[in-house]
């Protein structure tokens, strides 16, 4: 009785020391966007509390959804540590991305120099800039933390706690909830880096409209320096889409938040450049074009095909995702289900929610089609994942072949099934058993999903995924009533399908 009377008097009337208590295993970030020089954002932080000798900072090589070195360590400098006396503590950099801090014990503030990662989005510039970030003073900042944040490999899973000082009249928009200490202060916390790297922010003058999906609250944030206005009309169409992708999942959207964030560059040139990456809550889309006319249409194929990714990876993925390497990461060979599956999801819906007309599904396929005769499909697809940073010129075929192989599953598990399972079904108890937190074995994958489905669907895993027989298109889509000209690549639907092909046909795209 006395001790827990104690507990209470420490807990109610010294609150501070559990704070402090709590506080001590955090990295204490602070980040700031009001004082820039030469274009770099000063970035200092505390480590967590620690007994350690020396530790390797990190800054990522790169990051999930990508699959090319990005070394977001090149754009940092002036690297310093000091103990709490000001007095510096010897620093090593050991290459691009990581650096030795000795003597971290005694470290009570590690400071550096992060230069933008991109000034625009130009033609002419292939390299990806959705991972990365840039700054603008008076009018926007878009963050990904992994340009910004680091960790040391020695302490990767405690919490993050990040003060950010920003211009008053900036909004800070993302899928983790920033907290306003001030009109210049901004503070938000993360249970891990991996949480926070994944939650990229848009710092700006608020264009933001919120919508409710079910029990899912969707932020869509918008900026172009001159329209303030547009997040409404861009929301009213990535609306009616979510709609449709909750009925599609089975009625419940596996997130209780999530956040669109668009930036959009204006352009004197014909045309448009796009480019984006999602996120387990969120998805950041970069635009630059002439005429904001596209936009919407453009961003409901994104947003479609960004969104699914809620299903996968972020609720069903491997051990190679759930324990990221930022510096050496080890790829899993599951791309076909983490691009192509979802890919196949995002042209599957349209047809299946009666969005589009069976004619449109069929150039869907047939677009398809066309796209995954520019790649080599002689290749594995597990070995194509598992050596994807290297194989990049075959890395777009996840999202062609990827889809269509996605589309012969659907097809085949419909038809063992009598109509009553397909890849929805599947997906949502893959979903029950491989939650979010919870990840499965890369190895034993098809086995599992062997298990919850038909014998023949390993031999399907065997032949046109590890293997590489060419996937049965004809075949598969004449069970469902479809003709396939492998000659010309076009897609059409038989005019008078028997009994069985209509039934299949009704099960899978309920036509």
């Amino acid at each position: 009785m006395n001790t827990l009377i104690k507990l209470f008097f420490v807990m109610i009337i010294f609150p501070n020391i559990m704070i402090a208590q709590k506080t001590k295993k955090n990295y204490e970030y602070h980040i700031d966007l009001l004082h820039l020089s030469n274009d770099e954002v000063r970035v200092s932080f505390s480590p967590p509390k620690n007994n350690l000798k020396q530790g390797k900072f990190i800054i990522p090589k790169l990051v999930p959804g990508f699959y090319q070195a990005m070394n977001f360590g090149q754009y940092v400098s002036d690297f310093t540590a000091t103990d709490k006396n000001g007095k510096k503590i010897l620093t090593e950099r050991l290459d691009k991305n990581s650096w030795m801090v000795h003597d971290l014990k005694n470290v009570k503030k590690i400071s550096y120099q992060v230069a933008d990662g991109w000034d625009s989005l130009e033609k002419n510039n292939q390299e990806a800039k959705s991972p990365g970030t840039m700054f603008k003073k008076d009018s926007v900042f878009v963050i990904n933390y992994n340009s910004l944040v680091g960790y040391f490999e020695e302490m990767k899973g405690n919490p993050y706690q990040i003060k950010v000082t920003k211009n008053k009249g900036f909004y800070a928009s993302s899928a983790l909830n920033y907290q306003q200490k001030n009109k210049n202060t901004d503070i938000v916390w993360a249970k891990d880096y991996r949480q926070l790297v994944d939650s990229p922010v848009l710092y700006c003058v608020p264009d933001t409209t919120w919508i409710k999906i079910g029990h899912t609250e969707v932020l869509v944030s918008f900026y172009n320096n001159k329209e303030r206005h547009y997040s409404k009309i861009i929301a009213r169409e990535i609306e009616n889409i979510l709609k449709n992708q909750q009925a599609y999942l089975g009625g419940t959207l596996p997130v209780n938040k999530y956040a669109f964030l668009i930036y959009y560059e204006s352009s004197n040139e014909n045309g448009y450049l796009g480019d984006g990456l999602e996120h387990s809550h969120s998805t950041l889309c970069l635009y630059r074009a002439g005429s904001m006319k596209f936009l919407p249409h453009a961003l409901n194929r994104v947003a479609s095909h960004e969104f699914f990714h809620i299903v996968t990876p972020l609720n069903i993925h491997s051990g190679e995702i759930q324990h990221y390497d930022f510096l050496n990461p080890v790829m899993s060979k599951h791309l076909w289900l983490y691009e192509g599956m979802t890919e196949y999801a995002t042209i599957h819906m349209p047809i299946k929610q009666k969005m589009i007309s069976l004619e449109d599904f069929e150039k869907s396929l047939e677009e398809k089609i066309q796209g995954m005769k520019e790649f080599d499909n002689k290749l594995s697809f597990t070995e194509m994942s598992k050596n994807s940073m290297e194989r990049q010129d075959q890395y777009m075929n996840f999202y062609q072949k990827g889809a269509l192989l996605g589309a012969c599953l659907d097809i085949r598990l419909r038809e063992l099934s009598h109509g009553k399972m397909g890849t929805q079904d599947l997906m949502q108890m893959l979903m029950k058993k491989y939650g979010e937190g919870k990840y499965f074995n890369d190895d034993h994958l098809f086995d599992e999903i062997t298990k919850m489905t038909y014998p023949e669907i390993r031999t399907f895993f065997r032949d046109f995924v590890e293997g590489t027989q060419p996937i049965p298109l004809k075949e598969y889509l004449e069970k469902a009533g479809f003709n396939y000209d492998e000659a010309t690549g076009k897609v059409t639907s038989f005019p008078n399908p028997d009994s069985k092909q209509i039934a299949l046909r009704k099960a899978w795209i309920n036509q």
